[in-house]
């Protein structure tokens, strides 16, 4: 009897140790998940725009802000209460007026409200204003964390409060790219935001945290499974965050949404695969919608390789809204 009382604590202490030293490497491990997951990026990584840049995108910078007037703006997050730094970029044909037609920008990851330039040329020929700034933890945006778009879209509904306090009547959109292209398909997705935008322009767009951060941990190869170390992070982000990553679906935020959106996306796109764009696509219940694709552009590259067509996407879309 001794005996088998003796086996059964021993055996009972063994599953207590057992548990212990799961839940702790299992906390250990999505304490690791996490801060690999929401410190993609730094400020001063992503401080300086490369000559290199400038020069692969055909831009002047210096003759760019002699044609512009830009205005330097920072508006404080509703959310958390950082600064999120911003370029109000006017139409020449706005004669500096805010109570204008305009889209806001939105980088993505490593890049910064400089980066957004290149696009914003465009908006600004086709005679939209344009407010580029900077997202969580790039450029001179300090708040921390990156969350796949998830808090990053509140910084984007506040970019679009501050607009439409001074367009009311105006059409205003957003461009999102990669990164960027899944905070504004999350802000789409808040009853508040989606009433005040008219249309949405997305350019290989993220489409689902859970599935980056899974390919993040496939090719970090720790011969650990990875659904276990996605179970692990998600905890964790629950607990750090207060919401997991399901909660940062795109394709589900934008189900909704009636005006017009424009996808933008590449069959040989391997950081944000075809799928993603045509997921976003496929949940949104609006007739307004359509899918670009191309077959052999590397990620974001459609902007360089399909430039005039790209322009006249685009232009096609504000040409249609502009004549309701």
């Amino acid at each position: 009897m001794k005996h088998a009382k003796r086996t059964k604590v021993i055996a009972l202490t063994a599953i207590a140790i057992i548990i212990v030293l799961f839940a702790g490497i299992s906390c250990l491990m999505g304490f690791l998940v996490f801060t690999g997951s929401t410190q993609l990026v730094s400020n001063e990584d992503t401080s300086d725009v490369s000559d290199s840049f400038w020069e692969k995108y055909g831009i002047n910078y210096e003759e760019f802000c002699q044609s512009f007037l830009i205005e330097k703006i920072e508006i404080t997050s509703s959310f958390d209460g950082h600064i999120i730094p911003a370029d109000y970029i006017y139409a020449q044909c706005s004669n500096g007026n805010k109570n204008h037609k305009t889209v806001v920008l939105v980088h993505g990851l490593g890049g910064n409200r400089y980066t957004n330039y290149p696009v914003a040329a465009m908006f600004l020929e086709y005679g939209y204003n344009v407010v580029t700034f900077d997202q969580r933890s790039s450029g001179e945006n300090t708040a921390k964390y990156t969350t796949f778009g998830y808090w990053e879209k509140y910084d984007l509904a506040d970019c679009i409060d501050y607009v439409r306090k001074n367009a009311e009547e105006q059409i205003v959109g957003i461009w999102g790219t990669s990164f960027g292209g899944a905070t504004a398909g999350l802000a789409v997705g808040e009853e508040d935001t989606e009433k005040q935008v008219d249309f949405l322009i997305l350019d290989c767009p993220v489409s689902s945290m859970q599935w980056m951060v899974e390919e993040e941990l496939k090719q970090m190869d720790m011969g650990i499974l990875v659904p276990y170390m996605v179970w692990c992070g998600n905890f964790i982000n629950e607990i750090k965050l207060g919401f997991g990553y399901q909660d940062a679906e795109v394709s589900r935020a934008v189900s909704g949404t009636k005006f017009p959106v424009l996808i933008i996306n590449s069959r040989a796109d391997e950081v944000t695969p075809y799928f993603m764009g045509k997921s976003i696509y496929d949940s949104i219940h609006g007739e307004s919608k359509q899918l670009w694709t191309v077959e052999d552009s590397g990620h974001t590259e459609m902007w360089l390789d399909y430039n005039r067509e790209y322009r006249d996407k685009v232009a096609e879309l504000l040409l249609n809204l502009e004549q309701r």
